[in-house]
């Protein structure tokens, strides 16, 4: 099975900054870990990126052991996941990313 292509927009790409930046004023060791099981979930949808669509044409995918949900959608002719955010997950439900 060919792997999906995975593409972060910018949007998704600065929430994950700010939770890293979040993380590091805290504890470096702490950052470093939200960077690794951040990519660990990436990596995954590499893979297997047909989890239950939630809302819309989204799907989440849940970094193990932080309080964040990447939010997707999959292309299956293209082979690409496109990130849309990725999210604290006590965030509003209204606020979740759009198309």
């Amino acid at each position: 099975m060919k792997k999906f292509k995975i593409l972060i927009l910018n949007q998704a790409s600065e929430e994950f900054e700010e939770a890293f930046e979040y993380y590091k004023e805290i504890n470096p060791k702490i950052a470093k870990k939200f960077f690794n099981q951040t990519n660990i979930a990436l990596n995954d949808l590499k893979k297997n990126p047909f989890y239950q669509i939630r809302y819309d044409d989204f799907r989440m995918k849940i970094v193990k052991k932080f309080p964040y949900i990447i939010h997707y959608i999959v292309d299956e002719n293209s082979k690409n996941v496109t990130v849309y955010g990725i999210r604290n997950s006590y965030q509003n439900p209204d606020s979740y990313p759009k198309k």
